[in-house]
């Protein structure tokens, strides 16, 4: 079984520095094509929009990428998407894209307590070659959600019998290496393996390379032994695109 996941916050299809092209569909595009000449498989996205006035009303950015993936890749591609914020009109969240058979698993809500907006992760099945496994992916919240969070995540997990099942999990932590919520995502509840990069900045890098890296992808049940990652040297959001393959 090939694996190429990719996780990425790709900031609403916004630029780097927060505007937006004068075509809304512009950075998607961008996107897109990395996602395609990467060869990635799974695309774990957060910060998605979905017909909202900011970036576009007749827009849903999940199913425009995938589109766009469809056409330029001559293989269907297909995608999960879940609400964090409503935003009235349209909504705010995160998605998993794949060009596997694909369904949702699990959907859980990420309650706020000190910052300003509620967070969301989402659990998906694709089958690769007849083998199924489980990717998920999660946008954290800031000023201290980030631990409460994580712990929503591994308990929901837990809780769903998810824990002895094989599993690649990627996304936006809005904290660093060895903080609270990182070691709540490794080691509560059941470990799992911090196989992205170490040390390498994801967050507005093309300010200073020596900013944190809090952009994760964690396995369970997989053999890493075989596993690469890599931080893709790509500044359409802000962040950049954490990758992680196998073949």
């Amino acid at each position: 079984m090939c694996i190429n996941v990719l996780t990425w916050n790709i900031k609403v299809g916004q630029n780097k520095n927060g505007s937006y092209p004068i075509s809304k569909t512009k950075n998607l595009n961008r996107i897109a094509d990395l996602i395609k000449d990467s060869k990635t498989t799974i695309v774990c996205l957060q910060e998605v929009d979905a017909h909202t006035l900011r970036s576009g009303i007749k827009i849903h950015q999940a199913a425009y990428i995938a589109d766009r993936l469809t056409l330029t890749t001559g293989t269907a591609w297909n995608y999960e998407y879940i609400v964090s914020k409503h935003m009235n009109p349209g909504y705010y969240g995160n998605a998993i894209l794949s060009c596997y058979p694909m369904t949702t698993a699990l959907k859980v809500h990420l309650s706020k307590i000190n910052s300003k907006e509620d967070r969301s992760f989402l659990l998906a099945n694709i089958c690769i070659d007849n083998l199924y496994i489980h990717i998920g992916t999660f946008h954290l919240g800031l000023q201290g959600d980030q631990i409460f969070q994580a712990q929503q995540i591994k308990n929901a997990l837990n809780n769903n019998n998810y824990f002895n099942k094989g599993m690649i999990i990627g996304g936006d932590l809005n904290v660093p290496e060895g903080s609270y919520a990182y070691n709540i995502m490794a080691n509560h509840g059941f470990p799992m393996i911090d196989v992205g990069p170490v040390g390498v900045c994801t967050l507005n890098c093309y300010n200073n390379s020596d900013n944190p890296k809090i952009d994760f992808l964690f396995t369970k049940g997989i053999p890493i032994y075989t596993l690469k990652s890599e931080v893709l040297p790509i500044d359409i959001s802000d962040h950049r695109p954490v990758k992680l393959y196998q073949c």
